[in-house]
C-alpha cells in the first residue's frame, strides 16, 4: 500500500500501464536490495514474467512513469530523493529514489 500512496502522490495512477509495474518493481528491491545493481536482469525480467509482458515493454513503461512523475510533481520527488534533480530520473534513478524513500520512512517509524 505504502508503494501506491507514494505513487499517487506523484500523479502516477492506475491507468498507467506502468503503475503496477513500478509497485512490482519497487516491491522486488524492496524483498531484496542487490537487485538494484542488476535492474535489467532482476527487476525488468521478474516483472515482466509476472505481468505477462517483455522486459522492453517494462522498461517503457517504467520510463513514462518516471517521466510522469517528473512532469507532475517534481518538487516532491526530489524531496524523496534528497537531492536537486536536473533531468528526468532514469529508470533505475527513479527506483532507487523510491526504494531510498521507503527504506528512510520506516526507519524513521521505527525510531519513534
Amino acid at each position: 500500500m505504502e508503494i501506491e500512496i507514494i505513487l499517487r502522490r506523484l500523479g502516477i495512477v492506475s491507468t498507467y500501464k506502468g503503475y503496477r509495474a513500478a509497485v512490482i518493481a519497487v516491491s522486488l528491491a524492496l524483498e531484496n536490495e542487490d537487485r538494484l545493481h542488476s535492474i535489467t536482469k532482476d527487476i525488468y525480467a521478474e516483472t515482466a514474467r509476472q505481468m505477462g509482458a517483455t522486459p522492453s515493454a517494462i522498461e517503457k513503461n517504467l520510463r513514462t512513469v518516471a517521466r510522469r512523475a517528473w512532469d507532475v510533481n517534481r518538487t516532491d520527488l526530489e524531496r524523496m530523493a534528497g537531492y536537486r534533480l536536473c533531468a528526468p530520473p532514469s529508470v533505475s534513478e527513479f527506483l532507487d529514489i523510491l526504494f531510498n524513500y521507503i527504506q528512510r520512512s520506516r526507519l524513521h517509524r521505527r525510531q519513534k
